[in-house]
């Protein structure tokens, strides 16, 4: 079948100039002594066809895995890729999923389109970030970030984590070649001692609707108290998203930051900007506040799926929360930041 598939994109591309050429990346296969290598299988994203994954797999036993390095890298036309740590079981249970090699780490996936654990966010609700991206531009689909000196993120040995990766090919965004995502975790080898946080959360009261085509979201997040230092973020939603912001934030006002406090801003929906040469000190106390704003535009097919969503059943073709790209929206912050918090919690509304 992969054959088959990869001599239909070559005959495509020898027929037709336009057609853009697909260059497989390439990331180094790291030893154990250099860090840890996950690569998904390719597969096939059908016409009209929205896919989401999710795959299981350890950390290493012996030595935790300390990271200065990260390298992410998507096949065009990811809607997202995030790695996890596993904490609570709810209905997603890697107990459930098939075995599948990823690139030499054994693990187990769980399907999206034969069991819809894997799209309900509540699942993982506990289960802090390690990683993300959204770069899957042609010929831009690697990110390569080292974390600032004296950083690092620390997987634990025999840490239970899980790779999430979505794709479309429908009307809002498409995939032109095969689905296919990879990370490489970098040993660090230089004694960091700070250690990596991160901050994940989503506003879930979206209502992009007909009837109020143009409004915004926003959310907070406050810190407990001590000494904060952004150094990485990006936001995500769906193609009605036009802006979505971030600011530091006293943790007390009501009322939007000031401009000057805003160390993200991106307009694109399907391939938001990853902003990884951060250097913004959090407020102490203090922590981010983060808005979305949104464009309504009619379903390419019609507003049925969207009103069907709808859990205020308002026919208003009104786009809600939900992780469908065609047919519901999202507001999602990913902050990361040192040194991790050890005591206390983030506090998000």
């Amino acid at each position: 079948m992969r054959a088959v598939l990869w001599l239909s994109i070559l005959l495509a591309s020898c027929g037709d100039n336009s057609a853009p050429i697909y260059h497989p990346w390439i990331l180094e296969d790291l030893t154990p002594a250099q860090g840890l290598s996950i690569r998904t299988p390719e597969f096939e994203v059908a016409q009209g066809q929205e896919l989401q994954d999710c795959y299981f797999f350890d950390v290493p036993a012996g030595d935790d895995l300390m990271v200065d390095r990260i390298t992410t890298a998507l096949n065009t036309g990811s809607h997202h890729m995030n790695v996890f740590r596993v904490k609570t079981i709810k209905a997603l249970d890697p107990a459930s999923g098939t075995p599948v090699d990823l690139g030499g780490v054994q693990g187990v996936v769980v399907h999206g389109d034969s069991n819809i654990e894997c799209w309900k966010s509540a699942n993982w609700s506990d289960w802090p970030l390690v990683t993300n991206s959204q770069q899957s531009k042609l010929a831009e689909e690697v990110l390569d970030w080292a974390l600032p000196a004296g950083v690092a993120t620390r997987l634990g040995a025999g840490e239970k984590l899980m790779l999430q990766v979505h794709y479309v090919n429908a009307s809002d965004q498409v995939t032109p070649f095969l689905g296919r995502g990879g990370v490489n975790f970098y040993r660090s080898t230089d004694g960091d001692t700070q250690e990596l946080g991160t901050l994940f959360a989503t506003q879930q009261s979206i209502r992009v609707c007909r009837s109020n085509p143009r409004p915004s979201y926003s959310g907070t997040c406050a810190m407990p108290t001590g000494q904060h230092t952004i150094v990485a973020a990006n936001g995500h939603f769906h193609s009605r998203g036009r802006r979505f912001q971030i600011w530091t934030w006293d943790g007390v006002s009501t009322t939007q930051p000031p401009d000057g406090a805003r160390f993200y801003d991106s307009t694109d929906w399907a391939e938001p900007d990853m902003k990884i040469d951060l250097d913004t000190a959090m407020p102490d106390p203090g922590g981010v506040w983060w808005q979305c704003d949104y464009q309504w535009s009619e379903p390419a097919e019609g507003c049925a799926a969207v009103d069907d969503r709808d859990p205020q059943h308002a026919n208003d073709c009104c786009y809600t929360f939900g992780p469908k790209v065609e047919t519901s929206e999202h507001c999602n912050v990913f902050v990361y930041y040192y040194p991790k918090i050890t005591s206390g919690s983030v506090t998000c509304f």
